[in-house]
């Protein structure tokens, strides 16, 4: 908001600038290229180096986080909200195909 009443420019992941559109009046000025991407990622703790963690909790959320389900879940949210979606499922793409 302080970019919007500034008359400034900001950096803003899509999610939030999506979610805060309708607050400020903010142009985007550029997007769409792959340095901009934001891009999480799932991982399972190795449990020979730590041996406390829940290691079949960890292996069963990694796989529930990219199955096909939880992809097209991931996908499709904020897209009934935003006309588009928050966030672009990743798993298993090759790294020039990311945020396609």
């Amino acid at each position: 908001n302080i970019a919007s009443e500034k008359r400034a420019c900001t950096l803003s992941d899509r999610a939030t600038y999506l979610a805060q559109k309708k607050n400020v009046k903010l142009d985007i000025l550029y997007q769409g290229d792959k340095t901009l991407l934001n891009i999480y990622h799932v991982m399972q703790v190795n449990p020979e180096k730590f041996d406390k963690v829940n290691a079949a909790g960890g292996k069963a959320f990694v796989e529930f986080m990219v199955s096909p389900q939880t992809q097209k879940i991931i996908g499709d949210f904020g897209v009934d909200k935003f006309g588009e979606p928050l966030f672009i499922p990743d798993a298993g793409k090759k790294e020039a195909d990311l945020g396609k």
